[in-house]
């Protein structure tokens, strides 16, 4: 089954490729005008600037204070006070807050990925959309173009005598019928473009090219679950798991006593009419503090809560990868049905066309029998669309796998 799925991936990957110069355009295009992508890359500068932020000291303080009643000391007068304070957090806590906020603007990175991957699975499976659209469109035009044949000849008949009116009626019903989708269709097509403009964010009637056909040709693609470990939305839950560790440490390190150190200046006034040594000298009163956390269950509470918070992320890692092989599995599986749909709808165009010359053929030297001749037709139909509908479905789930696994 393996080898199978190599296979059918061998099959349909150059599909993606021989569109790829317009296409790869388009993605960069969208891309470059997200304005999602855009936002989470200001977030995620915001989210740089943090680590500047946490790894700064606290403020220093200053304080000026004038005596309302002058002191008398020995010495003279007490004037006015001038003092300064820093307090220094235990020694590695800054460290370990700069490397939380690093961790967790890794984690944001990794969602500016996601976002950008996301994006590229939108606006190829818009694209194919369109695609789709346009060949149905010109496969219902087509067999309209061949109705008005029948028509022709079906009047022409009626003329000799060799049908009836019935014949003439079924045709023209069958053509009112395609023209009625031929119309939705086209509707659809100019309401798909709208929304594939809006997509990548540029004017909703900008033109969209696009190309006529698609080719198939042999490129290797290889399918490996162990790829989607590369999935940007589980390297974000692990930068987070990561992040929030750290963040234990801190507050850890928080619960830590905080020292300070200080200076005091005290100007003095001279006393007057007094010979004293060191008359009006200024003091001058280094000081250290030291903060203790007495009350730390604040400190026990947060360690507790990031603990959960951690166990909580690794949860919901385990979810999201087994979501992501869930989807792989089910892109594996729809893009094999559809390859084998594709072969056998290649058989059935070949067949129809066959039993389709027979009856042209009989008409030579028979009436012609417009009933079988539309039956097979209107199958034929049914075969080309369902073809289309396949490859469309091969290109959708060929861009789900890249966006699942690819690096």
């Amino acid at each position: 089954m393996k080898h199978k799925i190599l296979y059918i991936c061998t099959y349909f990957l150059c599909v993606h490729f021989m569109n790829a110069q317009t296409l790869e355009a388009y993605l960069a295009e969208a891309e470059k005008n997200s304005s999602e992508i855009v936002a989470n890359q200001l977030q995620y500068k915001s989210a740089l600037e943090k680590v500047n932020e946490v790894g700064s000291l606290p403020n220093t303080q200053l304080g000026v204070g004038i005596f309302a009643q002058a002191v008398e000391t020995r010495v003279g007068p007490q004037i006015a006070r001038f003092s300064a304070s820093q307090k220094i957090p235990w020694f590695g806590t800054l460290q370990a807050k700069k490397e939380s906020a690093k961790l967790f603007a890794v984690a944001k990175e990794s969602e500016i990925d996601f976002l950008k991957r996301q994006l590229r699975l939108n606006v190829k499976i818009a694209y194919y959309n369109l695609y789709t659209l346009q060949q149905k469109f010109k496969i219902t035009q087509q067999h309209i173009e061949i109705l008005d044949t029948y028509e022709k000849l079906a009047l022409n008949e009626l003329e000799n005598n060799r049908t009836d009116m019935v014949d003439v009626l079924n045709i023209k019903m069958q053509k009112n019928d395609l023209q009625q989708q031929f119309q939705e269709i086209s509707e659809n097509i100019q309401s798909q473009k709208v929304q594939f403009n809006l997509l990548l964010n540029r004017q909703i009637y900008a033109e969209v090219l696009q190309t006529d056909s698609l080719e198939i040709q042999n490129t290797i693609f290889l399918v490996d679950h162990e790829t989607v470990e590369n999935h940007p939305k589980l390297q974000q839950l692990e930068a987070q798991a990561t992040a929030l560790q750290q963040s234990e440490i801190v507050a850890k390190k928080e619960g830590n006593p905080t020292i300070g150190f200080g200076l005091d200046y005290v100007l003095v006034a001279e006393r007057s009419g007094v010979s004293l040594p060191d008359n009006g000298k200024d003091v001058i009163m280094p000081m250290v503090t030291v903060s203790i956390p007495l009350f730390n269950k604040k400190h026990v509470a947060k360690q507790k809560q990031l603990q959960l918070q951690q166990e909580a992320v690794i949860q919901t890692k385990t979810t999201v990868k087994n979501q992501l092989l869930i989807e792989l599995e089910k892109a594996k599986n729809k893009l094999n049905n559809a390859t084998e749909s594709i072969k056998t709808q290649d058989e059935n165009i070949v067949q129809a066309d066959q039993a389709k010359e027979v009856i042209l053929a009989a008409y030579q030297t028979a009436k012609m029998d417009f009933e079988q001749l539309l039956a097979l037709d209107q199958l034929k139909l049914g075969f080309e669309l369902q073809k289309v509908k396949d490859i469309n479905t091969s290109l959708a789930n060929i861009a789900i796998i890249e966006f699942l696994i690819a690096n």
